[in-house]
């Protein structure tokens, strides 16, 4: 089970994804960026626009875990996401390990 004490604070997915566990299920949060209108010289500019969480099974880490096996899920960029985020971890079933 997933506890809010788990997660970071807020200002930490500014700047670095999280990557946590329950069992077989690991999970990365992190921020992703939308387009917020243009520079002067005509380069878009970005803003964080949520937090992504993407869950998959263990026991391999992020970056050796098959895309085919991730799923991801946006939240708003807000402190009370962290508590929907925790929801919904613990609402998705437990994965069978990757063998």
């Amino acid at each position: 089970m997933v506890l809010r004490k788990d997660l970071l604070s807020i200002g930490f997915y500014r700047l670095s994804p999280f990557h946590g566990s329950d069992g077989p299920l690991s999970y990365r949060i992190e921020n992703f960026k939308i387009e917020d209108g243009v520079d002067d010289k005509g380069n878009p500019k970005m803003k964080i626009g949520g937090l992504r969480v993407i869950t998959y099974p263990g026991p391999y880490n992020y970056e050796n875990t098959d895309d085919s096996l991730k799923v991801s899920k946006d939240f708003p960029f807000a402190p009370e996401s962290l508590d929907a985020i925790v929801d919904y971890l613990n609402s998705l079933p437990k994965p069978e390990l990757v063998p």
